[in-house]
């Protein structure tokens, strides 16, 4: 239980939200989006984090190789109209992956760590991370403020990481368009990505819509700044997913694909992210470190699995939580809809939670720049399935 460890501080107000843009966050449905507690975690548990994200961000690209070396793409659900770029990345873009967030079963107390998935590609939580999780260290009582720290290094993270981007590109104009689908979350991730594209020496950051943005396969990715006038960029980060591109703009893929490989521009992060993205490499990690401490039992195959008949099946490209099914001694005990369910399915075995009194479990996640893991954040649900009604969870590392 993590009750004794949880520690009232009041929800961040309405006014501080503003103040950085923040207010979607409380708004509506999200009122009740930031847990009014705050967690304490210790130094141990703290590193322990690190360590198995290093470990497992590692291994991820081990196995992701392994992938590339024996063109095993369909086994981790790389469609064929994405091969020819995730094949190019994997080989030329080495050092070029941005950011990812891994997300775990427990780690807080009793429960074994464990690794549920890595979003390698586009990721969430940032500005809550970044923004709002070191303003609840000011709303701890005033005999626990002084002192008081996080796991918190998201924003240095990101500069550093498109420092080592643009090192890595000298010759490139250091002009960089952000692009989501129109979600004002996606927004807000972005906000933050910009700000740390500035600070790391970008000096033309833009954002626009997806829909807006025009992608030549002769001159590269522009948008229109008004009639005949256009401004092109060298580096595109977006809030889109690959999986999504792939499958869903097949066309805006190709012309990927060959911007990508003329060197018309960077993309961010970049194509074997999608790779990584996959669930489906989650048995391929296994296969290459069976003993790994942090690793659940995975397929694509209930068969494949233990025959406690308690697990997870999610979609190889699910996200917050969709179509996802829990399973207890082989019946059906949680489930989610979504718009996930044609993708192949993983197989989990299913983790342990850490919990409080109410039953509500607390997922641990472990923001990783480039290869440095940088920032904890986590999230309370009422359910084994976290998905858009769980709570976000500040910390503070205490004894």
């Amino acid at each position: 239980m993590v009750d004794d460890r949880l520690i009232e501080v009041g929800r961040p107000s309405p006014r501080f939200l503003r103040k950085y843009g923040l207010s979607w966050f409380a708004e509506g449905e999200n009122e009740d989006y930031f847990a009014p507690e705050i967690l304490s975690v210790t130094e141990t548990q703290v590193e322990h984090f690190r360590t198995q994200a290093a470990s497992l961000y590692e291994l991820a690209w081990r196995a992701a190789r392994h992938v590339r070396e024996r063109r095993l793409w369909a086994a981790a659900g790389i469609p064929d109209n994405a091969v020819e770029l995730v094949d190019y990345s994997l080989r030329e873009e080495t050092g070029l992956h941005l950011a990812g967030r891994f997300d775990f079963a427990g780690g807080l107390g009793r429960a074994p760590l464990k690794l549920l998935e890595f979003n390698a590609d586009t990721f969430s939580l940032a500005p809550e991370t970044a923004t709002v999780m070191p303003h609840q260290l000011e709303l701890l009582p005033r005999r626990q403020r002084q002192g008081a720290r996080q796991y918190n290094n998201l924003l240095s993270g990101l500069v550093h990481g498109f420092r080592r981007i643009l090192n890595h590109h000298p010759n490139r104009h250091p002009s960089l368009l952000l692009s989501g689908m129109g979600h004002e979350e996606d927004w807000l991730n972005l906000e933050l990505i910009g700000m740390a594209a500035r600070q790391a020496g970008f000096r033309d950051v833009e954002l626009m819509v997806l829909e807006k943005v025009i992608f030549s396969e002769d001159d590269g990715i522009f948008i229109e700044l008004g009639p005949d006038e256009y401004q092109q960029f060298d580096f595109w980060f977006k809030m889109v997913p690959w999986d999504f591109i792939a499958f869903e703009e097949p066309e805006l893929m190709d012309l990927l694909t060959r911007i990508v490989k003329k060197g018309l521009a960077v993309v961010l992060n970049p194509a074997s992210s999608m790779l990584l993205q996959s669930k489906a490499l989650l048995p391929f990690m296994q296969e290459l470190a069976p003993t790994h401490p942090a690793l659940l039992r995975s397929g694509l195959s209930r068969e494949s699995l233990p025959d406690s008949g308690s697990y997870v099946a999610k979609p190889i490209f699910g996200r917050t939580g969709d179509n996802v099914s829990i399973f207890r001694h082989g019946k059906a005990a949680q489930s989610n809809e979504g718009d996930y369910g044609s993708f192949p399915m993983l197989y989990q075995e299913l983790a342990r939670f850490d919990q409080d009194v109410d039953g509500d479990c607390y997922q641990p996640s472990i923001f990783t720049a480039g290869q440095e893991p940088c920032a904890l954040c986590i999230r309370r649900q009422d359910g084994l399935i976290v998905d858009d009604d769980a709570e976000f969870v500040g910390h503070v590392i205490g004894g």
